[in-house]
């Protein structure tokens, strides 16, 4: 193969970086290699067809039809005019999961870590709530919820925008679809990516648009990519494919083919889209601390000279020690042309040691990330086909048909017609026509039988019962249902169990925002758990260079010297350490209310 038309364009002899050309394309190659090695694992192309799959099925309708991709079935019967019909029980047992969340949401709360006290971490509790509805937080959230219930996977973004506001910045919530626009190592193994060697966000782009966007770049941008100057060459049936190397931490380049599919997604010649990425990956520095092995001190110092210098003076009992510290860093990346438009550290100088991406994983087994419609596509597919056989066998033999002897009758045509009207005149000598009626009774009841068990079949296997779904008997008690609601509960818990993981992640990352954002002097309205509005003071001038003790001081004195009614303080929100847990009590008022008259009544009983 062509010396791979050089993805390798740049590499030097040995293989490894490239030579700088333009716009600095190591970055370039590493980030088309990470790309391409996952695009290309057997995970992530088995989860893109999957994935897809199983939103059709709880879309309904002709996408419930298909079978890895296929819709041979459905094809042949509408080429051969037979009744098709799509009955959805899929959607339904998967909104009761997601009314079940949304019924339900849950505050988060954050408790003191350092020498903070209960106020201000009640303080920072509820300016978490504030910036959660101001982003509509928990609607984001539950639409991630319900995508990973239904696909398998989602994840959300916790970026600051500040195109809104380039003073003080904007704390945002992004939806991200896994395989369509957000990709990462799929040999990663934690909730909250930390162990990937990298995440990468990706979009398709007009390329007018990228060039406007990157305007000192533009020149070189549309030559490399519409001239084929850079490692792509548009057009080209095969090109060069990057896989990574497990001995390699930052990926290595190899020859072989490539789908024209993807091809097509680096570069569309057609309508000038081009794909542009944004890779998160772990890079490690150098961190020196001196041990005192007689105290077990432990100090930080900036540089190994500092380190050696300082264990030189007690070489007995002080030790200079090397670590590996993991950092964050970023770029944009035109793998096209491999070309890097951006390489910076993380944005976010606070929180450098995690992605901001965090996934929500409703199940994962092994290789395979799956929710709830997974198991349930082949039951809908046979039901599907059973009624639908069924409506065809009624709608071409329900109809009487005459049984006539040929040349027994006159009006032949009147015979013929299903809609005359006329009477049938009948040869002397002949036998009067008689009627086919088939014997179609026992087929139908046994497609419609198969129908019903495959419907119950669904239900066993999602755990959503008929009481769930509100289904009554009269013959039924109310203890019974009770129970057997609370069965199909305890059968979706692994989907409430993630999710609430992946609910405290995020807030982790937004507290991290909150700390980066909220560092003026600001006053903000907040409300409390009980819906009261209070108004707040961040970071006020009066505090700063004040030592713990006086700060306290001045707190307990805000009544006095502020008077009643002036806002609470939260002083340096920066410094505030804290663990982020779940709160027991409903978000909601609505849920609230339920709770407290289920215990008034419970109280009456008594």
């Amino acid at each position: 193969m062509a010396d791979a038309d050089s993805i390798a364009a740049g590499l030097d002899e040995a293989g490894g970086h490239p030579a700088e050309s333009g716009p600095s394309s190591d970055l370039a190659v590493r980030s088309r290699a990470w790309f391409l090695e996952a695009w290309n694992h057997e995970f992530w192309r088995k989860y893109r067809t999957q994935s897809a799959e199983d939103v059709g099925y709880y879309i309904g309708g002709e996408y419930q039809w298909t079978k890895d991709g296929d819709k041979t079935d459905l094809e042949l019967l509408k080429k051969n005019k037979r009744a098709t019909i799509s009955i959805n029980h899929i959607q339904a047992q998967v909104d009761i999961l997601t009314g079940f969340e949304r019924q339900n949401r849950f505050d988060m709360r954050l408790l003191p870590q350092g020498e903070e006290d209960e106020g201000d971490a009640k303080l920072m509790t509820w300016l978490l709530k504030f910036v959660r509805e101001q982003g509509d937080f928990p609607a984001v959230e539950s639409e991630a919820f319900e995508n990973g219930v239904i696909a398998g996977m989602a994840a959300v973004d916790t970026p600051i925008d500040w195109t809104e506001d380039p003073v003080n910045g904007k704390i945002d919530l992004e939806l991200l679809t896994p395989g369509e626009d957000v990709i990462w190592d799929p040999y990663w193994t934690k909730a909250d990516l930390s162990d990937a060697r990298y995440v990468i966000k990706f979009r398709s782009t007009f390329l007018a648009d990228l060039t406007a966007q990157y305007p000192k770049h533009a020149a070189k941008i549309r030559e490399a990519v519409r001239g084929g100057g850079g490692v792509f060459k548009p057009g080209a049936a095969a090109g060069p494919l990057s896989e990574f190397d497990a001995k390699d931490a930052y990926g290595t380049v190899k020859a072989h083919a490539e789908e024209s599919t993807l091809a097509k997604l680096l570069y569309d010649e057609a309508s000038e889209t081009v794909l542009v990425l944004e890779p998160w990956y772990q890079d490690y520095e150098r961190h020196w601390i001196v041990t005192n092995k007689a105290s077990g001190q432990v100090y930080e110092v900036e540089s190994e000279t500092s380190a050696r210098t300082l264990a030189d003076s007690d070489p007995e009992n002080l030790e200079a020690v090397e670590r590996r510290r993991i950092v964050i860093k970023m770029g944009v990346v035109l793998p096209a042309a491999n070309m890097t438009l951006e390489e910076d550290a993380t944005p976010y100088e606070n929180d450098d040691q995690h992605y901001s991406v965090v996934p929500y994983i409703a199940k994962r087994k092994r290789d395979e990330c799956y929710g709830a419609v997974r198991n349930l596509k082949d039951p809908q597919r046979v039901e599907n086909k059973r009624e639908s056989h069924a409506l065809d066998i009624l709608s071409r033999l329900a109809n009487l048909r005459l049984m006539i002897f040929s040349g027994s009758v006159e009006n032949e045509a009147d015979a013929k017609n299903q809609t005359s009207t006329e009477p049938l005149w009948l040869k002397p000598g002949h036998n009067p026509p008689t009627y086919l009626a088939p014997p179609i009774g026992d087929l139908l009841r046994a497609l419609t039988l198969e129908a019903d068990r495959m419907k119950m079949v669904m239900r066993e296997i999602s755990g959503i019962n008929t009481d769930l779904l509100g289904l009554k008997y009269d013959d039924t008690s109310g203890i019974a249902i009770a129970r057997r609601q609370a069965q199909g509960q305890v059968i979706s818990t692994i989907y409430f169990d993630n999710y609430r993981r992946f609910k405290r992640i995020v807030a982790q990352r937004v507290c991290r925002r909150i700390q980066q954002v909220f560092t003026t002097e600001r006053v903000v309205r907040l409300t409390t758990d009980t819906g009261e509005e209070v108004v707040a003071k961040l970071n006020p001038v009066d505090f700063r260079g004040k030592t713990r003790d006086e700060v306290r001081r001045l707190q307990a004195e805000q009544p006095d010297v502020m008077g009643p009614g002036q806002p609470k303080i939260l002083n340096d929100v920066a410094a505030l350490k804290y663990d982020v847990v779940i709160s027991e009590a409903p978000s909601t008022p609505s849920m609230r209310q339920m709770e407290l008259g289920a215990l008034l009544e419970v109280i009456k009983t008594v």
